[in-house]
This record gives structure tokens, sequence and C-alpha cells, in this order.
């Protein structure tokens, strides 16, 4: 039993770090890593200014990847010491406090590139980049089912709970 359960967490952990790799597909870059052209021309960056940013972006990313792939694989630790019949609390602990700072190092090397990102930009293109809004994260709206999270951001005002598929009264 034992032995399926570690082929069922190392078959989960790959299918994480798999997923967890691909990256988000929205924003300043898209899924493969390039630039956005729509961010590039609305800022007006020069072809200096691209080249350096998708340097900033790459050295960034492979910083990332690897604490990416360690933080699924701790979540994978944490899940299968939490499904044990007996608890091991001081194991529990330690391995909450190896994610923690994981994630801490991520956050780091996100807030180091989007200082530096700053850094490169123009007065005029940072008050651009500020009214555009973008770089302030994803955020949650109000969705078109009127609960929160990813959504419509609230566009269907005309939504009656009785318009929700599956919804009895």
């Amino acid at each position: 039993m034992k032995k399926v359960s570690m082929v069922a967490a190392f078959l989960m952990v790959l299918a994480l770090a798999t997923s967890a790799m691909a990256g988000p597909r929205h924003g300043f870059f898209d899924g493969r890593g390039h630039l956005n052209p729509a961010v590039s021309e609305a800022l007006a960056l020069t072809s200096e200014q691209t080249q350096k940013i998708q340097a900033l972006h790459d050295a960034a990313r492979k910083e990332i990847i690897p604490l990416k792939a360690q933080l699924t694989t701790k979540r994978a630790e944490m899940r299968l010491l939490w499904s044990q019949t007996t608890l091991d609390a001081d194991k529990i602990k330690a391995t909450q406090k190896e994610i923690q700072a994981l994630q801490s190092q991520l956050h780091d090397i996100r807030t180091d590139k989007r200082i530096a990102f700053r850094k490169l930009l123009t007065p005029e293109q940072t008050s651009t980049l500020l009214a555009m809004e973008f770089g302030k994260g994803r955020g949650h709206g109000k969705s078109k089912w009127a609960g929160y999270g990813r959504g419509q951001g609230g566009k269907n005002r005309n939504y009656q709970p009785g318009d929700r598929p599956g919804y009895r009264r």
C-alpha cells in the first residue's frame, strides 16, 4: 500500500511541476516568455528597453522554475504528511517552514524583477504604465454568478439568482 501511495505522490508531483512551469498566460509576457506586443506598443518601448526587459524576464524565469518545482514537491510532501493515520507534528511544521521559505524566495525574485523593470522606464512610460493598471497583480472581481473570484468582473448587471444553471428555488 505504501508503494502505491508513493507512486501516486510521484505522479502527482510530476503533473503539478509540469503545470507550474507552464506559467501564467497573461500580462506583460505570453506563455512562451515573449514580451506582449500590445504592452510594448502602448509603452512605446525602444528596442534596447525591450531587450533589457526580455533579459530581466529570462533571468528571473531561470531562478523561478527550479523554486516552483521544489515548492510543488514540498506541497506534495505536505499532503502526504497530512494523509498519514498518525501525524508527525514536527515534520509537518518543518515542511510548512520550507514551503514558506520557498514562497518568500519567489516573492523576492518577482519583486526584484518588477523594481528593475520600472527602473528601465522613462517617467512618461511609468505614468502610462500606471494608467494602464499593469503590474498591480491579477486581482479578483465579482463574477456574473455573484460569487467572488476570477470572472466577468460584474459585467452582467441583469443577473437574477434564478438565472444560474442548476439553481433551484
